[in-house]
């Protein structure tokens, strides 16, 4: 009998978000130098060859597991970079967009009333239901909310939002900086999150 080394078979990778704070408790180490080495050839504690991170020289520990460099040693684990300002991520902007302009800036609420949204949860749930992308379903709710002239819940006149490629968003023509992008998306309750297509 040959063993193949296969164990289990993936069924699906999911790719979701963290929190500030879930990346923090993740990561190996903090990384706050750009410098890998210092003059004698080591790696440098939290720069980009932290030894917390993994290790590449045969003869080196992960600070992190134990393990050495090879094919069953060490994966190699994820450190974190506190930014000053945040920073719209450009793998990320369609969704910003998409959730930018069903929201609210004001109370963060999707801009439909809760009846509609209450449809819009039980059209998600029997798409999940039935093996079919919820995706679509945010895709019928964008249609709705791109007609909406005030929320419903506090009034709020709608700004219309461009995308000035590559991350650059707009509001009646006005420039978002980032940081207003954050706080509006802060906003947004958990409830509403799985209608924005977002776990």
């Amino acid at each position: 009998m040959v063993d193949t080394g296969i164990t289990k078979k993936i069924g699906r990778i999911e790719f979701t978000l963290l929190s500030p704070t879930e990346i923090r408790k993740m990561s190996a180490t903090k990384v706050i130098t750009a410098d890998t080495y210092d003059d004698d050839g080591f790696p440098i504690p939290m720069g980009l060859m932290d030894p917390r991170l993994g290790v590449i020289e045969p003869g080196l520990r992960c600070k992190t597991c134990g393990l050495r460099v090879g094919k069953d040693g060490c994966p190699g684990h994820f450190g974190h970079i506190d930014l000053a300002m945040p920073v719209i991520h450009v793998g990320f902007v369609k969704d910003i967009r998409d959730c930018l302009r069903a929201t609210c800036r004001e109370c963060g609420r999707i801009l439909l009333p809760d009846k509609r949204l209450e449809t819009y949860r039980e059209i998600r749930d029997q798409y999940i239901k039935e093996g079919k992308d919820p995706a679509l379903v945010l895709k019928m709710l964008l249609n709705e909310c791109k007609n909406v002239e005030k929320c419903p819940r506090c009034g709020r006149e709608v700004g219309k939002i461009e995308l000035d490629k590559p991350t650059t968003f707009r509001e009646n023509g006005k420039k978002l900086t980032p940081s207003e992008v954050r706080e509006w998306l802060e906003k947004i309750p958990d409830e509403d999150l799985p209608l924005l297509d977002i776990e």
